[in-house]
């Protein structure tokens, strides 16, 4: 009988799922763990054929827990629960090893199948086992902070993140994105993960995604380099090769764009983000009351939603949502020159912009000027 190890923290939440996954026990026998140290005694003494795990728990979180696996018994798959999943998120997840994330509150049934996929060796096309791409992806979207020494035989070195983001690495004599091209592009590397960030000053331009894609094609070719034509790439003017001089100057001039919207009536943010969520350049109102970074994530995963909706409804492919809530009206909007709601298509922008105000007196005028704005946006920001 295979075994399913359930890891969560939220104790009542941990007994529901495993209730509810109980009409499943002719196919899998579920055990569970409150944090990811018992999941870490667990996994030592008993076989597990594969675990769900939290990310944010106290003791041991469910990064370490990933971390612990990879060098531990890196032949298991896993599943992440997160309360901020997306299409896109998903997509980018299980391109990079056997990581799957399902996104809270969980449906048992879809629950069940990810764990049936998982759980059978002869599904042709899934990939078994933690990787340090699949963990460094989990950390991306999960904006988690935290420093990675990884190590192979003698060889040593250090990955700085903050918030999600490759702000430098070490290696021997090398340091940026050099050093992490090579720290990711080694085999059987073992992995020790520590909460916290030393290093401030972001040294690496990059993306996670696109460092992880070109420590790929380093580790096939032996040669450092850009990616080859149509290989994955996240659509950010953040991950192009222009030098530092050249990219404080297009998001000087992003920010003074976005600075118009300032002058709104109970303004509280703006923020420019890829598809996938990633910032691009961001206008706080004083005071900083609303996280732009987190309301990104969230406001991509509501605007998708809506677009696949409107698709849905044969109405075309919307590209504008306008959330009403207590405190604030969020304005969602995307530019995609392209026809995938997901991707951007080379030569053409696909941006999608924040605006958070405090109140609705000003509501006409600001969707005039968020479409005026990101029009005008879109010659700099084409991939």
């Amino acid at each position: 009988m295979k075994k399913v190890l359930i890891v969560d923290d939220e104790k009542s939440f941990l007994l529901s799922l495993a209730d509810g996954l109980s009409e499943y026990a002719d196919e899998f026998y579920v055990v569970t763990a409150e944090n990811g140290k018992v999941a870490a005694e667990i996994l030592n003494r008993e076989k597990i054929d594969l675990v769900v795990t939290d990310l944010k728990m106290d003791v041991m979180d469910g990064f370490q827990l990933l971390a612990f696996m990879k060098n531990k018994c890196p032949d298991i798959p896993a599943i992440v629960m997160t309360a901020f999943g997306t299409p896109a998120i998903e997509e980018r997840i299980t391109g990079y090893g056997s990581v799957q994330y399902l996104e809270k509150p969980l449906n048992i049934n879809q629950l069940a199948a990810k764990i049936r996929e998982g759980i059978n060796s002869d599904r042709k096309g899934y990939i078994s086992g933690i990787t340090l791409s699949s963990l460094l992806q989990v950390i991306e979207v999960e904006q988690h902070t935290c420093t990675l020494t990884i190590t192979s035989g003698r060889k040593k070195g250090y990955l700085y993140i903050m918030l999600g983001e490759l702000q430098d690495a070490k290696c021997g004599d090398k340091t940026g994105k050099s050093a992490a091209i090579e720290l990711i592009s080694w085999e059987e590397a073992g992995i020790e993960i520590v909460n916290s960030c030393p290093k401030r000053k972001r040294n690496i331009v990059q993306s996670m995604s696109q460092v992880i894609m070109e420590a790929s094609l380093f580790r096939d070719t032996g040669e450092e380099g850009q990616l080859a034509e149509g290989a994955y790439k996240v659509e950010s003017i953040l991950d192009t090769e222009k030098d530092d001089l050249i990219m404080e100057e297009m998001i000087m001039a992003i920010k003074d764009k976005l600075q118009e919207l300032a002058s709104l009536d109970g303004f509280g943010g703006v923020a420019l983000f890829t598809p996938q969520g990633e910032p691009i350049a961001m206008v706080e109102a004083m005071g900083g009351e609303f996280n732009l970074k987190k309301i990104g994530v969230l406001a991509n995963n509501t605007l998708v939603n809506a677009q696949k909706a409107s698709l849905d409804m044969g109405t075309g492919r919307g590209q504008l949502v306008h959330v009403v809530a207590d405190s604030a009206n969020i304005i969602i909007r995307c530019l995609n020159e392209g026809n995938d709601p997901l991707k951007s298509e080379p030569g053409k922008a696909h941006i999608h912009m924040v605006l958070i105000l405090k109140d609705d007196s000003s509501l006409g005028l600001a969707k005039l000027k968020v479409n005026m704005i990101i029009e005008s946006l879109a010659p700099d920001l084409r991939v």
